[in-house]
């Protein structure tokens, strides 16, 4: 679905990234992370049978028609797996609402985002995907670092309530373990 979100931002590195947020969005951690990050050796990878079945299962769990497992780059949020076991696409770090849910180490959750003025010029939000629903668990790393998000949206306002967020931090930890794998075999 992201495949063909155009490029919205434009990127300055002095502190932190220009975003469609209006706030920084850059964790304290972050040059550790990104080299976390690459350490897993996820990014820009092939298509996996545990991933695409993952997100497809997120989607179905949840009934939206959007779920994603999606890494945060340092300029992009790469999408490594969605509902329909599509990956490789990409959305500018600055407008994807990932580059939000990795900041914290709950899950992050927007019922109705046109309540979210801060949210109401994203072009996930204000453009043709017209997104009002959002919930993203991250990803968390045996390191301690918040490197992705697996996350679901709706164009239509929606609950999501306590037992969901368990849910969605669930599949997030079963992410978290297979990537886990990526590690103890090297």
């Amino acid at each position: 679905m992201y495949n063909s979100v155009q490029a919205f931002i434009n990127y300055n590195y002095c502190n932190t990234l220009e975003n469609t947020f209006g706030r920084n969005i850059i964790p304290q951690d972050e040059e550790a992370r990104l080299k976390n990050l690459k350490e897993y050796k996820i990014l820009y990878t092939k298509s996996e049978p545990i991933f695409d079945q993952l997100a497809a299962v997120a989607a179905t769990m949840f009934k939206v028609p959007l779920a994603m497992i999606n890494f945060v780059d340092k300029d992009l949020v790469w999408t490594k797996a969605n509902q329909e076991g599509e990956n490789g696409g990409e959305v500018e770090r600055g407008s994807s609402l990932c580059s939000l849910a990795i900041l914290k180490d709950s899950v992050t959750v927007f019922e109705n985002i046109l309540t979210e003025p801060f949210l109401l010029t994203n072009p996930m939000v204000a453009g043709e995907y017209g997104l009002r629903f959002y919930a993203g668990a991250p990803i968390t790393t045996a390191e301690g670092f918040n490197i992705g998000v697996v996350c679901v949206a709706d164009t239509v306002a929606r609950q999501f309530t306590s037992e969901d967020q368990l849910n969605l931090e669930s599949l997030a930890k079963l992410i978290q373990q297979e990537i886990q794998k990526r590690i103890n075999i090297a």
